[in-house]
């Protein structure tokens, strides 16, 4: 099995071959494994029933995606009611964006933005210690209770708390027609993500609606990327994305046919592909669910690695809990008997900004609260 030794200790076995990855709590090694054992390829799974009027139906649905995410984290998803055409747009979107001068997209610029929401540019992030930055450039939206494509009133049957006193995401200057093709591909994937939260209650044995109180308006994120093709180093350095695990509850991304990068580690170490395939989204455990199931569904280690010489685009959407709510181990995940976990109860919106500000760290909201300790940190310090 794989074991795991911090970045800054010493390896135990000098002679043993280590992939290096980031993790919530900091730099992490992996052993490659002398017998590799685990997974070495994606399950894909068929939603044709996802709406079915059988309860059997979602089940088997249901008992699919427990498998795959117990066996590795990730899984691709098919016939999941996202026309071709609106994923063909969105893709067309990223690109008249992406090729946009850089003063109309720094317009945008997410340091100008509390909520760490915008335009990032190249080599901005960097998740690979190791590197000068990821070599990709991005654009992040997500939930807003002022904007009213998301129908806040609507869905939550309330009007917006009043510490809410700007819009969340930040736009490029004259070019409305990017909100427009964003929202067009948001509200198809958002509903996708509710209904396949409904399929997780039905995987762990629990009531269809029994996560419905945790997903009243959840914390989303959308992230547009573009990557250029990547230089290849015999190190494995030039990355456009860095090793990590996704610190949402459930990942849901779609990529561009004919240019495979994403690649997903293994528990033997191993670098496993998951490329394209036309009309799918590949989808991944996040760190939320990763301990709402006490580690039984792992939020799976994975990059980006665009060596195909080709432009490469693609479109995460991220789905995690209300804010305000404090998440623990799901009973039928606790195992032994006296009911011990390997992780405490959290609040979701304490652990992600946990997460998102050291992610950060040349962002205005990060500088600003570079001196309070973590455990004063608070989800409202991106509403400021």
């Amino acid at each position: 099995m794989a074991t795991a030794t911090a970045h800054s200790q010493v390896l135990p076995h000098k002679d043993k071959k280590y992939v290096w990855f980031h993790s919530g709590s900091g730099d992490t090694y992996r052993e490659v494994s002398d017998n590799p054992s685990s997974f070495t390829s994606i399950p894909t799974i068929d939603l044709t029933d996802l709406d079915s009027g059988s309860l059997e139906d979602r089940k088997r649905i249901a008992k699919e995606i427990y498998d795959a995410c117990h066996l590795c984290g990730f899984f691709y998803i098919k016939n999941h009611g996202i026309p071709q055409h609106v994923a063909d747009d969105a893709f067309a979107l990223l690109k008249r964006f992406f090729a946009l001068d850089h003063e109309t997209k720094m317009t945008a610029h997410v340091q100008k933005n509390p909520a760490i929401r915008g335009y990032e540019p190249m080599m901005e992030t960097q998740l690979d210690a190791r590197t000068a930055g990821d070599v990709k450039e991005a654009f992040t939206m997500g939930d807003c209770v002022l904007e009213p494509e998301q129908n806040y009133v609507g869905k939550t049957g309330q009007q917006p708390p009043g510490k809410f006193k700007r819009a969340q995401n930040i736009w490029p200057n004259d070019a409305p027609w990017f909100r427009e093709g964003i929202y067009e591909y948001y509200n198809h994937i958002e509903p996708l993500a509710m209904k396949l939260v409904r399929i997780f209650a039905l995987a762990f044995g629990l009531e269809e609606t029994a996560f419905d109180k945790d997903f009243k308006f959840p914390i989303t994120g959308m992230r547009p990327l573009h990557y250029p093709p990547t230089p290849v180093d015999e190190d494995e350095h030039s990355v456009g994305l860095g090793a990590h695990a996704d610190f949402s509850w459930l990942t849901l991304v779609l990529q561009e046919d004919g240019v495979p990068a994403l690649e997903v580690l293994n528990q033997d170490g191993v670098w496993v592909g998951a490329p394209p395939e036309r009309g799918t989204l590949v989808c991944n455990v996040g760190q939320y669910l990763e301990r709402q199931t006490n580690g039984v569904f792992p939020a799976t280690v994975h990059r980006v690695r665009n060596m195909t010489g080709q432009e490469r685009y693609s479109m995460p959407f991220f789905l995690t809990p209300d804010p305000d709510v404090n998440l623990d181990v799901l009973d039928c995940c606790r195992g032994d008997k006296e009911g011990k976990t390997a992780y405490e109860p959290i609040n979701v919106g304490d652990l992600y900004i946990r997460r998102i500000l050291p992610a950060r760290k040349k962002h205005p909201t990060s500088i600003k609260n570079i001196d309070v300790p973590q455990e004063q940190w608070s989800y409202d310090m991106l509403l400021q």
